[in-house]
């Protein structure tokens, strides 16, 4: 049966099942779900939602927030289902727990479901299961969620975002996902035998760890991206934290993973740590038995807190990142990659049966250990495989004929109606109203676009102006022209690195001092502001209109500013106005400015080593010697060009060329 239009389902009562829907291009109204386990006569319990689909069920407005599925009550299933296209905010699947705490534990069971093709969301809520909220994380759910397959699921770092706690996450297949599976609030959570294989897709990961006695084992992760800066990402805590803040990691263990090939740390012992009051590092944690083989990036990350215990874990490829101890052996594994697509360790291995025992009884294939046990998720064994990593012929709705979209990610539509960009430095004129000598400067940034963005002076006044008792300290300006009339709204993409410099100010209209303070990010992320409206009457088409922005904070940056007559854009639909702005970029342009030149070089030597991805980086979320060579082979190139016929630079001759390409770079360059 197929529901479109309005369709909604609502299961209520008890040992019930619902068995082949198919909710295709449809909406809801004047609802947050489109199946609810609760009715007229009440929250559900030992019901099932099986063998159905939703595919493409949005809202015509993207920013309505909606639910799938739903899940109230307690002892409900929802099983072979497939969940595509999901385009708005909400979980795809989301389990409420009872608010009254009379009926903790759900005891929900969400298994063998494939959950396809979720592109990037704006904000946070694009997560495709929530098990809980922060009202209700110290709640025992204990929910099962195994034999789940995840292809494509970009909405938000929180593919998996638990909530509650005793939720058990096992068995699960994570493939080409821009996310990690994480363990957001709560305690003693299990995460076992999954595969994380990020083939390659920037933005994957891994596991997220926040809270007390969790245990991670026996999971695969390779060729996943850096995420949250680690494979397995120990979170650092907030002493004293309110329910939605980080809970200090505690007592958690770590054992018998295999990690390989990845983008960043392979664990990171103290992720965040100094941002948002996180200054609680883990403690009590047990790191053992894991085989680690990556090249990318230091394989542990971070400083370690107190009780740490490091038992037979083999490390090998890149530098280790913390002091040599007992209990990290560097020793080449000896990896083979089988007919399967898995690293596993070959028959001289020292992985093989290196330890007398370990923390599971059974490897990620199923297959039981015994005797001596080998490090890392797999045991060399002749029993037969029971496990594997999941494809769409092994869940979901068997009925239902998926096909995987020609390309990932889809292309973002550019948003209707006439638009203003200006790229922050390419100002008319600064000028200095209180005379110190400190005015907005440019800074080369290969993250920025265009490469580049305006700094607010770092000295000279206080580091909050107060325009009641003085001048400003330094105004950019900029003669803008609009080619139509109508009311345009401003927007500002910026950042700021802490509290002392996450503010500008901006102006409420053409020709007038900016007063309006714009609040910016605090972790040194260039965001996209909404700021105010500006009317442009027919009079004023074609005409110059004098637009100030003004230093508040030190150190702020501003990258570009946007009109446009929508007054609520998203931040995806604002990059995609400014990427189809744009040169086409050639691989090697790591300043983005359509050319492979000198500037460069300077721009990948000043960032070799840092977790980054810039403009034209064939090696996304890392600046490594191999970026290098591909600078110099497409030296000359622009536009996406081949190269030209130019000679690379000799290294005594360089320095001169990158000044000179460097000054050149100060001249406006687009007023689109």
């Amino acid at each position: 049966m197929i529901l479109n239009g309005t369709s909604q389902l609502l299961i209520s009562g008890g040992h019930l099942v619902v068995d082949g829907l198919h909710f295709k291009n449809g909406t809801i109204v004047n609802s947050d779900h489109v199946v609810q386990f609760r009715g007229p006569l009440g929250e559900a319990h030992d019901s099932r939602f099986t063998n159905s689909v939703i595919e493409s069920y949005n809202p015509a407005d993207l920013t309505d927030k909606y639910h799938w599925v739903s899940l109230y009550g307690q002892n409900n299933r929802v099983d072979h289902n497939r969940f595509i296209d999901q385009k708005n905010p909400g979980p795809t699947v989301i389990a409420w727990l009872d608010e009254t705490g009379v009926i903790a534990e759900a005891r929900h069971q969400i298994d063998s479901n494939h959950f396809a093709d979720r592109p990037v969301g704006y904000e946070n809520g694009f997560e495709t299961i929530r098990l809980g909220d922060s009202d209700t994380s110290h709640y025992n759910a204990h929910i099962l969620v195994e034999n789940n397959l995840f292809e494509r699921q970009d909405g938000e770092i929180e593919i998996i975002s638990s909530k509650s706690n005793d939720n058990v996450f096992r068995y699960n297949t994570f493939r080409e996902s821009a996310g990690t599976l994480t363990l957001r609030h709560g305690h003693r959570a299990t995460v076992e035998g999954n595969f994380f294989l990020g083939e390659g897709r920037a933005g994957s990961g891994g596991v997220r760890v926040v809270g007390e006695d969790h245990v991670i084992v026996n999971n695969y992760i390779a060729d996943v991206d850096d995420e949250a800066d680690g494979a397995i990402s120990l979170t650092a805590g907030i002493p004293n934290t309110i329910p939605s803040g980080y809970q200090q990691v505690k007592n958690a263990t770590i054992a018998h993973n295999t990690i390989v090939n990845v983008g960043g740390a392979a664990i990171t012992l103290d992720w965040g740590l100094g941002s948002s009051g996180r200054s609680l590092l883990p403690q009590n944690v047990t790191i053992a038995r894991n085989l680690i083989q990556s090249t990318a990036a230091p394989l542990f990350e971070g400083a370690e807190g107190t009780g740490f215990t490091w038992a037979d874990n083999i490390a090998f490829g890149a530098a280790l990142g913390i002091s040599a101890r007992p209990g990290i052996n560097v020793v080449d594994p000896q990896l083979e990659l089988g007919p399967d697509g898995l690293w596993r360790p070959s028959a001289t291995s020292p992985a093989i049966d290196a330890v007398a025992s370990g923390f599971v009884t059974v490897d990620f294939d199923g297959q039981p250990r015994i005797g001596l046990f080998d490090i890392g998720a797999d045991e060399n064994s002749f029993a037969q495989i029971v496990r594997k990593p999941l494809t769409t012929v092994d869940v979901g709705a068997s009925w239902f004929n998926y096909s995987a979209p020609d390309s990932w990610p889809p292309p973002i539509p550019i948003p209707a109606g006439p638009f203003q960009v200006v790229e922050a430095e390419d100002f008319t004129s600064v000028t200095d109203p209180d005379g110190n000598g400190q005015v907005w400067t440019i800074v080369q940034n290969g993250a920025a676009s265009g490469g580049a963005a305006i700094k607010a002076p770092s000295t000279g006044s206080s580091s909050n102006i107060n325009l009641s008792t003085t001048p400003h300290d330094t105004l950019a300006l900029y003669d803008l022209a609009f080619s139509e009339a109508g009311t345009y709204t401003a927007y500002y993409l910026a950042r700021g690195f802490d509290g002392s410099s996450d503010s500008i100010f901006t102006p409420s209209g053409f020709g007038v001092d900016p007063a309006v303070v714009d609040n910016l990010s605090s972790n040194g992320a260039f965001r996209w502001e909404t700021g105010g409206q500006f009317t442009i009457s027919q009079s004023n088409v074609g005409m110059p209109l004098e637009f100030r922005l003004g230093r508040r904070e030190r150190n702020a940056e501003i990258d570009a500013i946007l009109f446009h007559q929508n007054s609520s854009l998203t931040a995806i639909q604002l990059d995609a106005i400014l990427a189809s702005l744009e040169p086409a970029l050639s691989d090697g342009d790591y300043n983005g400015d359509g050319v492979v030149d000198a500037a460069d070089y300077t721009t990948w030597r000043d960032n070799l080593g840092s977790s980054v991805t810039l403009p034209g980086d064939t090696t996304p979320g890392s600046v490594t010697q191999a970026d290098y060579d591909v600078w110099r082979n497409n030296f000359g190139a622009s536009g996406g060009a081949a190269p030209a016929s130019a000679a690379v630079p000799e290294p005594g001759g360089l320095a001169l060329l990158t000044l000179a390409v460097g000054v050149s770079l100060i001249a406006p360059r687009r007023n689109a």
